[in-house]
């Protein structure tokens, strides 16, 4: 059969590297028996009572279309929450739940951002934020966030990147790939940057409850008056629910609004099965959390010490469950591509 010419692919999805994370991972599941050190997913099960009420959702047939936003209900225990965990006062009409962080943060983007436009991203940081950009006409601009800061963003070098062109600054504390937990004084400034640039602030906060050491503070908490700050969190995290894809974003009334739109375009909405169970996540006991921290804290312990022993320490994470290793001194220079001549040993 001849082969067809097809029309050509959209323009901006060129520009989409796939994440290096994810072809470590997806050759990770072509070898069974592999030690999964990859993805940011918990190893631990759901909570009990969160698959249970996920399951009596299906039996009460709770299995229909919802408002694109969310159920009210959980909009409602998410207010409690915001305002109880992360000095966040808002209302369900401020929330919009996504299929995921990544979709409350994508649809929050897509609000944000049009051609032409620059978002200011951490570096080292969380790969599908550049990834999300290119579809949308934007750029990113990579803020240094140094080894030998512990990780924290360096201010200086940041103020000298805005151009007319930066639209977002974003945020990301506690940090995926570093463990960092971006202090106050820190965060002062980011917002006081943002500000001074007239800049979108988004911070994402989709590791909110995972403290090893120390506390956090949303800059949302700090400038509570800021409309020009959104705030990203996620259920997969807190309560290994990486699968039930639930995600939500708090910010002022118009971005919502419109990242609703971008939402419904989309998805329509989130799982009704799954946000159900988010509720029960919620309301329900909260010690699945603690043991699951302490379980996080006394690993970070354990590979800190390692990674010290061998010469390989960087930084003791405070936050999330990641932790950075310098392999500089073996002079490689191993990319996700070069292990794929590795398939199969």
């Amino acid at each position: 059969m001849a082969r067809i010419a097809l029309p050509s692919l959209a323009g901006g999805t060129a520009e989409m590297a796939h994440s290096g994370i994810r072809e470590i991972a997806n050759e990770a599941l072509r070898r069974p028996g592999t030690i999964r050190l990859d993805v940011g997913q918990p190893d631990f099960p759901t909570p009990q009572h969160v698959k249970e009420a996920g399951k009596r959702a299906i039996d009460e047939n709770k299995t229909f279309y919802t408002h694109t936003q969310g159920i009210l209900s959980l909009r409602e225990k998410l207010v409690d929450k915001l305002a109880r965990v992360n000095g966040i006062k808002t209302s369900p009409e401020n929330i919009a739940c996504g299929p995921g962080g990544v979709g409350a943060i994508a649809a929050t983007l897509a609000a944000l951002v049009e051609q032409g436009d620059e978002v200011l991203l951490p570096d080292p940081g969380w790969p599908n934020y550049r990834m999300m950009l290119p579809w949308l006409g934007a750029r990113g601009v990579y803020y240094p966030c140094p080894p030998a800061s512990r990780f924290q963003p360096d201010l200086e070098a940041l103020e000298a990147l805005v151009t007319p062109r930066c639209k977002v600054l974003v945020v990301n504390s506690p940090n995926n790939p570093t463990g960092a937990v971006y202090s106050l004084e820190t965060i002062t400034a980011l917002i006081e940057l943002a500000q001074r640039h007239n800049m979108w602030l988004l911070s994402d906060e989709c590791y909110d409850q995972i403290l090893l050491d120390g506390s956090w503070t949303s800059p949302a908490a700090i400038a509570p008056d800021d409309p020009r700050i959104a705030t990203a969190f996620t259920f997969s995290k807190t309560y290994s629910m990486t699968g039930w894809r639930l995600g939500y974003v708090t910010g002022s009334a118009e971005l919502i609004d419109t990242a609703t739109k971008v939402l419904e375009s989309n998805s329509s909405c989130v799982s009704t099965i799954s946000q159900v169970a988010a509720e029960a996540a919620l309301v329900g006991p909260q010690d699945c959390v603690a043991e699951m921290v302490g379980a996080y804290r006394r690993r970070r312990d354990l590979v800190d010490g390692l990674l010290k022993e061998a010469e390989l320490h960087i930084a003791t994470p405070t936050g999330a469950f990641y932790i950075m290793a310098d392999v500089s001194p073996s002079g490689s220079s191993t990319s996700a591509a070069s292990l794929r001549p590795m398939r199969g040993t």
